[in-house]
C-alpha cells in the first residue's frame, strides 16, 4: 500500500504534467517554461526543476504520459478483434486518427518550436518508440500467444515505424495506410490467422 507521502508526491507530479501539458498545448515548445509551470500548480520553480531536471524532461514525462493514454486506446482496437491481420489493421487505424486530432501532437508539429518538439518523434524518439513497442509488444503476446514472440516483435516495430512516420508527414487516409501496412504484414501473420480460424470453426 502506498504511504501518505508517496500518494502526495505522484499527486503533485500530475499536476505538474498538467499544467504543462496546458503550456505546450497553448504554446508549443516555446511556451513551456519551468516558471509558468511552478506558478500554475502553486510550488517554487526549484520543486519543478529537482521533479525533472530541466525543460526537455519536462517534455519528455508529458509525452511518456499521453503515450501511455494513447495506447490504451490502441490497444482496445487491437484486442477487439480475434484475427491478428484485423488487430493490426484496426489498432494502426486508431493510432493514425488518434494522431490527427490529439492536441499534444499537433503543438508538438506545429506550434512555435515545433522543430524541437517534434524531435519526440524524429531524432530523439527513443523514449517515445520504445515505451509504445513495450506496451503494444505486451499486448500483441497477450492476445496471440500463437504467434512466435520474433515475429510478433518485428510486427509491432515496422507498425510503429511506419505509424510515426505517417504522423509526422500525412500521407493517405488512416484507413489506406492500415490496410497497406496489414498488407505487407500479413506474411508473419497469415499462417497463424488460418491456423487459429481452423480451430474456432473445429
Amino acid at each position: 500500500m502506498d504511504s501518505f507521502s508517496d500518494r502526495t508526491k505522484r499527486r503533485l507530479r500530475d499536476e505538474l504534467l498538467d499544467a504543462a501539458y496546458d503550456a505546450v498545448v497553448a504554446g508549443g515548445y516555446d511556451g513551456l517554461r519551468m516558471a509558468d509551470v511552478a506558478r500554475r500548480t502553486g510550488v517554487s520553480r526549484q520543486t519543478v526543476y529537482n521533479e525533472f531536471g530541466d525543460k526537455w524532461a519536462v517534455l519528455e514525462a508529458v509525452a511518456a504520459r499521453e503515450t501511455e493514454r494513447f495506447l490504451l486506446d490502441v490497444n482496445a482496437a487491437l484486442a477487439e478483434q480475434p484475427d491478428p491481420i484485423d488487430g493490426l489493421r484496426a489498432a494502426v487505424e486508431r493510432a493514425l486518427t488518434l494522431a490527427a486530432v490529439n492536441p499534444l501532437v499537433r503543438a508538438a508539429l506545429s506550434q512555435p518550436g515545433s522543430d524541437q518538439a517534434s524531435q519526440l518523434l524524429t531524432t530523439r524518439g527513443q523514449q517515445v518508440l520504445g515505451l509504445a513497442h513495450l506496451r503494444l509488444d505486451a499486448h500483441v503476446r497477450e492476445h496471440w500467444p500463437e504467434v512466435p514472440a520474433e515475429d510478433a516483435t518485428s510486427c509491432v516495430d515496422v507498425a510503429l515505424r511506419v505509424v510515426i512516420s505517417h504522423i509526422v508527414t500525412p500521407g493517405p487516409p488512416p484507413a489506406e495506410v492500415a490496410a497497406q501496412l496489414a498488407r505487407v504484414l500479413s506474411p508473419f501473420l497469415k499462417e497463424h490467422s488460418l491456423s487459429e480460424n481452423r480451430r474456432q470453426h473445429v
